[in-house]
């Protein structure tokens, strides 16, 4: 009826799906790059295969966290999902390392997988407790800001919390299995 006049969509939200769609290729590159050092590091193709088993896992708590407080995919439950996957890869690197060196100094499998976790146990506890105790006061906090913060403390939270069980239980499990 009105051929001169045009509408679209616009706005913040548009903006901010192009920016998730982006940010969104950046991580799988992200991820394809990591799986190619991790390849390089441990000479191996598989290695890096079981500790980013751990992505889809810790994602899937992610994204149960955020449904449960209410919220939804956005940049700042990116960030706490960039965050989280950075603390329980490197995690799970420096378990499977420990355990390889182990093996190499001649140790069995199922005994270097024991002592590889009693080694690092501490150290990937309190790296988790520290990040998981100092995002937790967010979810108490009201006034300005905080509803920009709980997409990426539910984030951390969930993701953390499952992602540190399985770096200490299911990585070294899966890894286990694979040299036997």
């Amino acid at each position: 009826k009105y051929p001169n006049y045009r509408y679209s969509f616009a706005g913040i939200g548009q903006e901010e799906k192009k920016l998730l769609q982006s940010t969104g290729v950046l991580i799988l590159i992200s991820v394809l790059l990591l799986y190619l050092i991790l390849a390089a590091t441990f000479d191996s193709a598989i290695t890096p295969l079981v500790i980013l088993i751990e992505l889809p896992i810790d994602l899937s708590a992610i994204f149960i966290a955020l449904w449960l407080g209410g919220e939804g995919l956005n940049m700042m439950s990116v960030i706490g999902i960039i965050v989280t996957a950075g603390i329980v890869i490197n995690d799970s690197i420096l378990k499977l390392d420990t355990i390889n060196s182990l093996i190499k100094r001649g140790l069995p499998v199922e005994k270097a997988v024991f002592e590889g976790g009693k080694m690092r146990l501490k150290a990937i506890l309190m790296t988790s407790a520290t990040t998981l105790l100092a995002v937790l006061p967010m979810l108490f906090q009201s006034g300005m800001g905080v509803e920009l913060q709980l997409p990426l403390v539910l984030s951390v939270l969930g993701g953390l919390s499952l992602g540190t069980l399985v770096s200490l239980f299911v990585i070294p499990l899966i890894y286990y299995y694979l040299k036997k």
